[in-house]
């Protein structure tokens, strides 16, 4: 980053903090721009008395302009997807600007915002020749007399992210004589050559930024909140002094009263997500169960593959397996059953708002209940999840301490998690099970596991845990009546069934294993599976989707499909056909985040061999912490050579496909737009603004494909537990685009309506002592129809630089990381 010139504000000067509405034009970059306020706040001064974030409809302009306005000091319009000429793009945001103008206001418009500032001064929007989206690109500033500049202390040239399809022109008679124009974009940008389908470089000369020639509102057509942006910070203290200047010569500040206060997003989202796990010094004075630990030391184990070879042995026979499984030995692995004494699973309908809970050892041991108006499912589950916590201190580098285990599934979006009415917990009733049909798994389903093993694979040599929880002394404060039921009744109970299963694994480890002798070298004939969409189908929605994305709908486009394959001939009808499936695919392919269930009273399950992560909670020192690690950017990987002669020859090739991937001008837009897609929704629940990247786009490389990664971590605010940080980065932006509401709306259409289902939502569990672990639900094989069809979803990040083959060839890329299991499976069932 070039050195930045002295600024004549002299930053950090003045400590009083300004009031700052903050407008959302539905974009999932807005945040981003808080988190840049947030930390211009002095120290001790609250977010919530100080930011009014709202959406550009939420309140009429009336109650915009009478109730929220006199106590704000400086307004900031947001990017989002459209048009600014729309009102259902820009809702309030035409009245607020031409309202800023008469009054003096100072207002910063970001993208849409500052493309909003043109035409409420009569200027023309225009589709860009080359439209950009996640590029970094260079920016030249043009001289400016104004004493206080929004660009004080910044180079002449710097380089900036640009997410845009539409520009401001600067023809004659369409560009406004009161505006006046502050930097152009220079040099070039990457743009697809359409006779060719060749990325090429293309000169770009858009207005990048324009103030008024007499009043404080000034725009940026790029976005000054991206990681990758430079300057943005500055930019953002700079128009902050703006204000500070001028709301002291204009008007006295008024403090901003509760009830304004309240209006913003910020705090009903705090209202909504309240919780008060852990509030209580005294832990006896709170419902909460016991843990019973015991540790195994696994160095008598001589086989190669210590969690598959130890889940055959104690749960092969289980007719409701559960196995999260670290297939790479890069991390934890659980297992257990969903159908012991103490257990309960819980399933949820989008369509219905039924919750279902299940008892699956006994007959009758079904209650349905209806969520009322006052309920999520989110928030009911974090009530849920909040009356299943153990107490006393947790066992260091085990993640899974007993507690939830499940899936959400893609359809869970349609769920209201963010804003809503504060959740009741609702009455349950004696019932049958209640599921839309045969076809269909539930939206979402947690089992409460209260006993199982965890495996720790990064120790060496590996070590087995034995866990159970005994239900709460006090147990009867819980609602609904069936957490009461949850555990071991007693401590001497867990204390048996924990030493019991200790010793049988010290037994098993002393045991000679024998390696498998079913190889992946074996090339099975490869299953034929009819997909959703068919290749022109895919073809055509890429070529749409790249219209939407050009007229400023979307910035990023996940499209996806499912491939289909009836098992007529092999159809799964056990656990034991389910787990044969899984160890199939996993030893093709394993993965970190690997997982097997299987529902019998549904005739469904799910194999995953999932190589992404897509949310974490930890408790670090007494603070809590989010990270998510998204994976945009896929390269094929050639099988490794069996002759040595070879091996030189792929090795050379190999670190070439993975330099090309990180290199990769679309593959690095795509996963920058995920990033500051992933840092907006962590904004929603960081306390105070503290979300950090420690690594941004690193290669990390699995059986079949080099992947391009990012870490994005973010301390959370105490009123939020852990369903609530999942369900506010729900669905994972990796599998949407951006902005992911539109974008969504756009997927529906693409998708030709078809659910996604399991795919493309998360799996992992919330455990009783306080932390989560969540993967995204990719390289995945769901059974459904009673265990006679196998779907396999699998898609990519479609921009403008997509080209429609190379999009085909991968989600090929992807169907053949899972596909020679299934294969192997269906020759050898």
């Amino acid at each position: 980053m070039p050195a930045a010139t002295h600024s004549k504000f002299g930053h950090g000067g003045d400590a009083r903090p300004l009031r700052t509405l903050l407008v959302d034009n539905y974009d999932s970059y807005t945040l981003n721009l808080l988190q840049l306020l947030v930390r211009q706040l002095p120290a001790g001064a609250s977010v919530l008395d100080s930011i009014v974030v709202i959406r550009n409809d939420q309140y009429s302009w009336a109650t915009v302009r009478d109730t929220l306005l006199p106590h704000i000091d400086s307004v900031v319009i947001s990017p989002g997807p459209g048009n600014p000429q729309r009102q259902e793009d820009f809702g309030v945001c035409g009245d607020l600007i031409h309202h800023a103008h008469l009054t003096g206001i100072p207002v910063l418009g970001v993208c849409l915002g500052h493309q909003g500032i043109a035409v409420a001064f009569g200027g023309t929007v225009k589709q860009c020749e080359v439209p950009v989206h996640g590029q970094q690109s260079p920016v030249e500033l043009v001289p400016d007399d104004d004493e206080l500049g929004l660009f004080d202390g910044v180079p002449d040239m710097f380089q900036v992210v640009r997410y845009h399809s539409l520009a401001v022109s600067e023809q004659p008679g369409e560009f406004p004589a009161e505006l006046k124009v502050l930097a152009r974009a220079t040099g070039t940008v990457r743009a697809l050559d359409p006779e060719t389908n060749k990325i090429s470089e293309v000169e770009s000369r858009e207005i990048m930024a324009l103030r008024h020639r007499t009043r404080p509102l000034f725009g940026v057509q790029f976005h000054p909140e991206s990681i990758c942006s430079e300057y943005g910070a500055r930019i953002m203290e700079n128009f902050g002094a703006i204000s500070r200047y001028h709301s002291k010569l204009s008007r006295a500040r008024a403090a901003l009263p509760s009830d304004v206060a309240a209006l913003s997003l910020l705090a009903q989202d705090n209202r909504m997500w309240r919780h008060d796990v852990g509030s209580s010094s005294n832990d006896e004075l709170r419902c909460g169960m016991r843990l019973v630990h015991e540790k195994v030391d696994l160095s008598d184990y001589k086989g190669a593959d210590v969690g598959g070879d130890l889940f055959a042995h104690l749960y092969g026979d289980d007719s409701a397996p559960i196995w999260l499984d670290s297939a790479n030995n890069s991390g934890m692995s659980v297992m257990a059953s969903a159908q012991t004494p103490g257990s309960i699973t819980v399933r949820y309908s989008v369509h219905t708002r039924r919750v279902t809970a299940v008892r699956l050892l006994e007959a009758n041991g079904t209650k349905v209940s209806q969520l009322d108006d006052a309920a999520t499912f989110w928030t009911w589950m974090q009530g849920i999840v909040d009356q299943t916590r153990s107490i006393g201190p947790p066992i260091n580098g085990v993640g899974f301490q007993c507690g939830w285990i499940g899936y959400f599934g893609y359809e869970m979006r349609h769920a209201d998690r963010v804003l809503g009415k504060s959740a009741s917990v609702p009455t349950m009733a004696l019932g049958p099970d209640q599921r839309d049909n045969g076809d269909r798994l539930p939206d979402a389903q947690l089992t409460f596991v209260d006993r199982c093993i965890v495996v720790d694979h990064t120790h060496e040599p590996p070590q087995a845990h034995a866990l159970a929880l005994v239900a709460a002394a006090n147990n009867g404060c819980s609602s609904p009546a069936w957490v009461n039921t949850l555990g071991f009744r007693h401590q001497d109970e867990a204390a048996d069934w924990v030493g019991h299963q200790a010793e049988e694994i010290r037994s098993w480890a002393k045991k000679r294993h024998c390696p498998s002798t079913t190889t992946p070298s074996s090339k099975p004939p490869t299953a034929r599976m009819e997909s959703d969409l068919s290749c022109a189908e895919y073809v055509d929605a890429i070529a749409r989707a790249k219209q939407w994305i050009a007229q400023g709908e979307s910035y990023e486009i996940c499209l996806t499909t499912q491939f289909r394959l009836s098992l007529e001939r092999a159809v799964i009808k056990s656990a034991r056909d389910m787990h044969s499936l899984y160890t199939s695919m996993r030893r093709h392919n394993p993965a970190p985040y690997g997982a097997l269930l299987w529902m019998g009273d549904l005739g469904a399950g799910v194999a995953s061999c999932s190589p992404e992560r897509f949310l974490r909670t930890t408790n670090d020192n007494n603070e809590r912490w989010v990270e998510m690690k998204p994976i945009k950017g896929t390269s094929r990987r050639n099988p490794r050579p069996l002759n040595p002669e070879e091996l030189a020859e792929w090795e050379e090739d190999d670190k070439r496909r993975a330099h090309c991937l990180q290199n990769d001008v679309k593959e690095r837009a795509e996963n920058l737009m995920i990033v500051d897609l992933i840092r907006h929704d962590l904004n929603w629940i960081a306390h105070n603004a503290n979300v950090r990247v420690p690594s941004l786009m690193a290669i990390e490389s699995y059986a079949t494909v080099h992947q391009m990664v990012t870490t994005v971590q973010a301390q959370l605010r105490a009123s939020v537990g852990d369903v609530g940080a999942l369900a506010h980065c729900f669905p994972p932006g990796s599998m949407t685009g951006a902005p992911k509401l539109r974008t969504m709306r756009l997927l529906e259409e693409l998708e030709a309506g078809n659910d996604r289902g399991v795919y493309s939502g998360c799996l992992g569990y919330f455990s009783a002592h306080g932390q989560s672990d969540w993967s995204v639900v990719i390289r995945t094989a769901v059974i459904d129809r009673g265990g006679a069809r196998l779907s396999v979803g699998a898609g990519g990040a479609l921009t403008i630089l997509s080209d429609a083959k190379g999009e085909w060839d991968e989600v090929e890329t992807k169907l053949q990381s899972v596909l020679p299991g299934i294969s192997q499976f269906i020759t050898h069932h």
